[in-house]
Order: structure tokens, then C-alpha cells, then sequence
């Protein structure tokens, strides 16, 4: 699902949108972690600032001049999926970058975290997994971008999340 898709899902988003592109250093983030994000990730952030759904899911979205930042947070959620591993409550789910690892891109004031399942692939086919405060684990095939627009949309469950997630209108504040 392209950007431009999710925006019409979520119209409160074209607020908060950049004038200009924000020019994140990709590169470097690419040598840090070895992998290129996924296009509709890269899309997003390049016209967002990094932002929240109903006061509730926060997107890890990398700043310009501060994507060492965003990398520690990602760290992070990273380290907490190894705790989980190593304490066999991850059902499974190694963190990245394990073959076929996790690699968060948000997470919720509840402790949920949703992650891009990775593969060989190109990143444009990684899809989605949500780790729910519950213990739940719950996937949906597409990307990160169909997943907000579906969840808004009504189309895609809000599995293991608050049932009143997301509003039909979510509020979206820059953070």
C-alpha cells in the first residue's frame, strides 16, 4: 500500500506532513543494521515527523541528524526481544538480525510492539507482527502502511490490541 493510500485512511496525518523532504541519512542506517527498510517505511518517513496514533502507538520514525537515535531505540526493543527468547516467551521469534528476525518499528503505551518480520527478501514483501502486552502475536501479511490503513479502515482486526483501537478519525500528534 503506497503512503498516499494511508493518508486518505488517516486524513489527521497531511497536518502533520513535512513541506519539504526531511532527508534521513538512509545510508547510514543502512550500514548499521545491514538491510534497507522497507519503501513505504522510508516513504513515510521521509514526509513525517515521527508521530502517534490515538495517544497510544507511537511510530519509531528516524530524524534527520538523529538516526543514531533511532537505532538505539530500535536497539532496545531489540534486547527486550532477546530477554523474551532467552526466557522462551517469544513464541518462536528471534530478533533481527536472526534469519527471519523481528525488527520493530513501534510500539504502544501499553507495551505492545509491532515489528516487520524479515526474510532474504526485498523488504517491500516484510510483513507485519504485532506483540501484544498479553502475550498475543498476531501477523498480517502486508506491510506496515496497509496494516494503519486497514486497522483504521476497519479492515484489518485490531488483533491482541484495546478493541477501541484505532478510532474511525485517529488523532495524530507529532511527538
Amino acid at each position: 500500500m503506497s503512503l498516499r493510500e494511508l493518508e486518505q485512511a488517516v486524513p489527521a496525518l497531511l497536518d502533520i506532513r513535512s513541506a519539504e523532504r526531511r532527508n534521513i541519512d538512509w545510508e547510514f542506517i543502512q550500514r548499521e543494521t545491514g538491510v534497507v527498510l522497507p519503501p513505504d517505511f522510508v516513504a513515510l518517513a521521509e514526509t513525517y515527523p515521527p508521530f502517534t496514533v490515538n495517544d497510544f502507538l507511537g511510530l519509531h520514525i528516524p530524524s534527520p541528524g538523529e538516526e543514531k537515535y533511532f537505532l538505539a531505540g530500535v536497539q532496545e526493543l531489540l534486547g527486550n526481544l532477546a530477554e523474551l527468547r532467552n526466557a522462551g516467551m517469544s513464541h518462536g521469534h528471534v530478533p533481527f538480525p536472526e534469519p527471519g528476525g523481528l525488527l520493530p518499528w513501534g510500539d504502544s503505551s501499553e507495551g505492545d510492539v509491532f515489528y516487520w518480520k524479515t526474510s532474504e527478501a526485498d523488504s517491500a514483501s516484510w510483513s507485519v507482527l504485532v506483540s501484544g502486552r498479553n502475550d498475543d502475536w498476531c501477523a498480517y501479511a502486508g506491510g506496515m502502511t496497509s496494516y494503519l490503513a486497514g486497522l483504521v479502515r476497519g479492515t484489518v482486526p485490531p488483533d491482541g490490541l484495546p478493541p477501541e483501537f484505532p478510532s474511525s478519525t485517529p488523532v495524530i500528534e507529532a511527538d
